[in-house]
């Protein structure tokens, strides 16, 4: 008999093609990345982001501890550059001040975040960037629970090094800040 595993359904609402009618990356992305950049996704999940920011970036690091939800991520790659690491945000095997761009799609909300900072700011070159996509901090139809959800005030908090240099709306229930490291 099949165990049912509750991510399973988790990961295909993820990947729900209905979901680029509340967020599209191919509509924001384009605009943030050079496409020479070195691109972590950071809590890639089961890789929605991952074709697109595959597209506009020179290397691609997907970093997630969900092992299903990165054989999905890696399922929907294209490029052999894309590097598919099954590791913590917090202590990840990237090298240091490697990184150009790393990427939290609806993801740092559950990490630690003292240590997913001290990460990122170890991966990140000197005047490096984030990229944030994550659930306004309002009552949505669907997303985490208000409680975990966090503002453009508390990452501003968080990311205490960091400038924002951008906002911008990724869809009706979603906000997006790029944060530029103080160099």
């Amino acid at each position: 008999m099949h165990k049912h595993d509750f991510r399973d359904e988790f990961h295909a609402r993820l990947l729900d093609p209905k979901r680029k009618s509340i967020e599209d990356p191919e509509k924001f992305i384009p605009e943030l990345l050079s496409g020479n950049e070195v691109v972590v996704d950071m809590g890639c999940g089961p890789g929605y982001y991952c074709p697109v920011l595959e597209k506009y970036s020179s290397k691609l690091y997907c970093v997630d501890i969900d092992e299903k939800a990165l054989s999905l991520a890696k399922g929907r790659a294209t490029k052999d550059s894309t590097v598919f690491l099954n590791e913590p945000a917090t202590n990840t095997s990237i090298p240091s001040g490697v990184v150009d761009v790393v990427v939290f799609s609806n993801s740092f909300h559950d990490m630690d975040r003292e240590s997913t900072y001290k990460e990122t700011i170890r991966l990140l070159k000197p005047c490096g960037k984030v990229i944030i996509v994550d659930w306004k901090k309002e009552p949505t139809p669907m997303g985490p629970p208000l409680e975990v959800r966090m503002s453009r005030q508390d990452y501003s908090t968080i990311f205490k090094d960091f400038e924002i240099v951008k906002e911008f709306e990724p869809g009706p229930y979603h906000f997006g800040l790029v944060m530029k490291r103080k160099c």
